[in-house]
């Protein structure tokens, strides 16, 4: 079946399942929107949401996350970045649908159905994602599972420097804690950063710094975490990857800030 026939066969499929379940949904008047369809919550939060096809492959279901255009230059992709809230991923071989948030991944995720020969704290269980054990979504759904994977890499990444580690219970304070050989315990908020444009940017907005002495920065697609003082930056800051640029003293480049080089901070 041609790729445009299969989506649409997907998206009828589900639009199907939606209305059986008596779920609000509703279709943008013509093309110009990333969202395929629109979904109202029993709380009235409207959902936007990107339709995929999931195709099982070596006991695991894949699916596309960026958006497809082609041009005379060929196939260009986009990642949505925003602009859908949920992937509802139904995949025809198990006749199942998956709800995955749309910030909780990256760039790419596939959903694991069988057992692996080994399995790891990454692996990301299909059914953990199941439609009726994920409606209606919650709006802190789409962050959890993300930010439990990135704390456990910083913390094998930490331990890996031969760091006494510690993970906190009060998440709104802090994520790790780490004993120097002072006694004095660090504070650590770990935070996933962005490659964007050259720079890993990410968002410490929501945290209080007061309660916190460094972010760790976990960049998944260059698989680098960077180590930042809270001190170190007024509203925001932004790590330089790409060195295409005009050097300006103002640049915090990004190698500088690498965990590996900084651990004498936190001893």
């Amino acid at each position: 079946m041609e790729t445009h026939l299969r989506g649409d066969a997907t998206e009828a499929t589900v639009i199907a399942e939606l209305k059986r379940r008596a779920i609000p949904v509703s279709k943008p008047v013509g093309d110009n929107e990333r969202y395929d369809i629109l979904v109202e919550t029993p709380e009235n939060r409207i959902l936007r949401v990107q339709i995929k096809t999931g195709r099982l492959t070596d006991g695991k279901i894949d699916f596309h996350t960026r958006s497809q255009h082609t041009n005379s230059a060929g196939n260009s992709y986009e990642k949505y970045e925003g602009d859908v809230d949920y992937f509802f991923v139904y995949t025809p071989e198990l006749e199942t649908i998956h709800v995955v948030g749309e910030r909780e991944f990256d760039s790419s995720m596939k959903l694991r159905v069988e057992e692996p020969e080994q399995v790891h704290h990454t692996i990301n269980w299909a059914e953990e994602y199941e439609f009726d054990g994920r409606w209606p979504p919650q709006p802190d759904d789409c962050n959890h599972k993300m930010r439990d994977q990135i704390v456990d890499t910083v913390a094998a990444e930490l331990k890996g420097q031969e760091l006494s580690v510690a993970r906190s219970l009060n998440l709104d304070e802090c994520d790790l804690l780490v004993e120097p050989d002072d006694g004095q315990f660090q504070r650590i908020t770990v935070t996933p950063g962005w490659l964007r444009d050259g720079c890993v940017t990410f968002d410490p907005d929501s945290t209080d710094r007061e309660r916190i002495d460094w972010f760790v920065v976990y960049a998944a697609e260059i698989e680098t975490c960077y180590l930042v003082s809270s001190e170190e930056f007024d509203r925001s800051i932004s790590l330089r990857v790409d060195d295409d640029v005009q050097n300006r003293p103002q640049i915090n480049w990004a190698e500088e800030y690498e965990l590996a080089s900084r651990v004498d901070h936190l001893i």
